[in-house]
């Protein structure tokens, strides 16, 4: 039988102290805690008797009308219902905690918010060859030796692009777990997504464009002496010079009509090859822990028909001056 005088900041003090134990990624923490000081900052709970169905409803219903400002595109939209449901599932597992430490009788069923329907951005083959095309104009990184910023580029884009691996496990990368000479990377536990080491098949593309970096002298593959933030006002940079075949600009063909971000390269790895694997290949390449995160992708990319019978390579056309 739970307390019924139990206040949130008696439980809230506790769950604090258990989070280092609930969550191993520092990343997974500080979300766990900024969807609960969203929920408090909302639903004002005082005593955990108070919260119950009627409590998570109000928290929804306000938090779906709030609004969340970019600054850099200068736009403003109302928080997504991927978002509200993303932040639910951390105060689900919060309030798990308090019902098992008898702060709560009973857990408050909660309503996910159905997804607007709609076609995740993805980097499509032409779009990729004008973007590796379009390196030629990097300027950074710098103070690199023996590699150019169009070199770096082109080896971070290809790697991401053909190995689906995400942007932090790549940038993370040292050489000691990469071979070319047997075609593999190692991703580290604490470097990836799925917190265990994935060792990788390397395509001969990426091992091409990894052998040219190979003089770094960095512990790490892609070494970015930078704040981190130039790293994606570069990627755009270079986004805005590439062309296409026709000589045309690329466009903006990213989320809400901006230009790609890095995931966009992971999602088209999956697009094109979704279709020549079966699913627990394509789970294992992308590092995911459940098979259901690798159906979505499968979904997405039958949803797009975007079907290949062997991994895409993809056409690179690098001037001689790049």
């Amino acid at each position: 039988m739970a307390n019924k005088e139990a206040t949130w900041d008696d439980f809230y003090a506790r769950y604090l102290e258990h989070l280092d134990s609930a969550y191993d990624k520092a990343a997974s923490r500080k979300a766990a805690i900024l969807s609960i000081k969203t929920f408090v900052r909302i639903a004002k709970p005082k005593y955990m008797r108070s919260i119950n169905t009627d409590k998570i409803d109000e928290f929804i219903g306000i938090r779906r009308k709030e609004t969340v400002i970019n600054k850099k595109r200068g736009t403003v939209r109302t928080i997504s219902p991927a978002t509200v449901n993303r932040e639910l599932r951390y105060i689900l597992a919060a309030l798990n905690l308090a019902a098992d430490w008898n702060y709560l009788n009973k857990v408050p069923r909660m309503r996910s918010l159905k997804p607007k329907e709609k076609l995740p951005t993805f980097v499509t083959p032409e779009h990729f060859a004008a973007m590796v095309e379009a390196c030629r104009v990097a300027t950074m990184p710098t103070g690199i030796p023996n590699v150019s910023p169009a070199e770096w580029w082109r080896g971070l884009l290809v790697m991401l692009y053909m190995t689906g691996w995400r942007i932090g496990q790549t940038l993370a990368v040292r050489w000691e777990d990469v071979d070319l000479v047997a075609e593999t990377a190692l991703s580290q536990a604490d470097d990836n997504k799925g917190g265990r080491d994935h060792e990788t098949p390397l395509h001969p593309l990426i091992v091409k464009y990894l052998r040219q970096l190979e003089g770094s002298f960095s512990p790490t593959v892609f070494p970015w002496p930078h704040n981190i933030r130039t790293l994606w006002a570069e990627f755009e940079r270079i986004q805005k010079a590439a062309t296409l075949s026709d000589k045309s600009s690329m466009p903006k063909s990213g989320k809400n009509g901006g230009w790609y971000g890095f995931h966009d390269l992971r999602r088209g790895f999956a697009t094109a090859n979704a279709a020549s694997m079966n699913l627990f290949e394509l789970q294992g390449l992308m590092q995911h822990k459940s098979l259901t995160t690798t159906q979505g992708y499968i979904n997405m990319a039958n949803k797009l028909n975007k079907a290949v019978s062997t991994l895409f390579v993809p056409e690179l056309r690098i001037s001689q001056t790049g």
